[in-house]
């Protein structure tokens, strides 16, 4: 069989892939935040991990690979773009336009990327529809200590987990030193982070044993990944502005919730599309969407 090597982030070494289970190699990527149309840095990851899902595919069958890249269609990029759409006159709940807007963004990245060539995952995961497996989860990481609540927010105690700061080569000292952004006052500890947020009348949210509210952006790759792929599994994926600290807390709190598992084993950050040295970004402006290019 042919022999697979990978650079993990995890261990900085190129390793051989060898798959917890030769009949059922599972990788997941993290997804679009869905409030607008992807431009060429959002289709790098994409055409990468589409490489990968099809080597891996030929080399181990494709009905032995499962392949998970989520959407995050809660987020306040895409609450902004629904009320800015709503005091523009569009008809609809501000509710009901998020949701359109989402819809729609899916819709267009589908259509970009079915036109760059790339396969769809096998599963395509909205943030939404899992908030009942987040609830569950950080639930279980306050039962186990590592989670408290605080100020209607639930945080993630980060000291909790040793481990912490493995993936990024940091240590939490050293984070919290370089730290420039003011600290919530109702955290325990500057690195601690937000697992649950509550929710305005004006904005999405759902019940909770910690009242009216959303997810935090980490706790959603990790519950997503644990329904989809289990406890354990093989590849996680991403853009490398991911690895800190999305992929650091994805890493802290699934470690904590399943201590039994070892989340994912191989850790792979694709680089960022940069124009005249500086990461292509919406923020920026230096974008070019994938339609443009069409």
């Amino acid at each position: 069989m042919v022999t697979i090597r990978l650079t993990n982030s995890k261990t900085r070494r190129k390793e051989d892939f060898q798959p917890i289970d030769p009949k059922n190699v599972r990788m997941y990527v993290c997804g679009p935040t869905v409030y607008d149309r992807a431009h060429l840095g959002n289709a790098r990851p994409v055409i990468v991990f589409d490489v990968l899902n099809r080597l891996l595919r030929h080399v181990y069958g494709a009905d032995h690979v499962t392949y998970v890249r989520n959407f995050t269609d809660v987020d306040d990029k895409i609450n902004a773009e629904a009320l800015r759409r709503q005091k523009a006159g569009s008809p609809g709940t501000l509710e009901e336009l998020i949701h359109e807007r989402t819809n729609e963004t899916i819709a267009q990245y589908h259509a970009d990327m079915d036109a760059l060539g790339a396969m769809r995952p096998d599963h395509e995961p909205r943030a939404t529809e899992y908030i009942g497996q987040m609830v569950a989860m950080i639930a279980g990481l306050i039962t186990s200590n590592h989670a408290y609540e605080a100020a209607g927010h639930v945080l993630f105690r980060v000291r909790s987990y040793k481990d912490y700061g493995k993936l990024s080569g940091r240590s939490v000292d050293d984070m919290i030193a370089g730290a420039r952004v003011e600290v919530a006052p109702f955290k325990e500890d500057p690195m601690d982070f937000v697992l649950w947020k509550p929710s305005t009348d004006q904005e999405p949210g759902w019940d909770s044993p910690w009242g009216r509210g959303r997810p935090g952006w980490h706790i959603e790759c990790s519950a997503m990944a644990h329904e989809l792929l289990g406890e354990s599994f093989d590849i996680h994926g991403g853009g490398l502005d991911l690895q800190f600290p999305h992929h650091e807390n994805e890493i802290a709190q699934s470690a904590c919730a399943h201590p039994h598992g070892s989340f994912a084993r191989y850790w792979l950050h694709n680089e960022m599309l940069q124009v005249e040295g500086k990461k292509m970004s919406k923020s920026l402006g230096n974008f070019f969407t994938v339609r443009d290019l069409l």
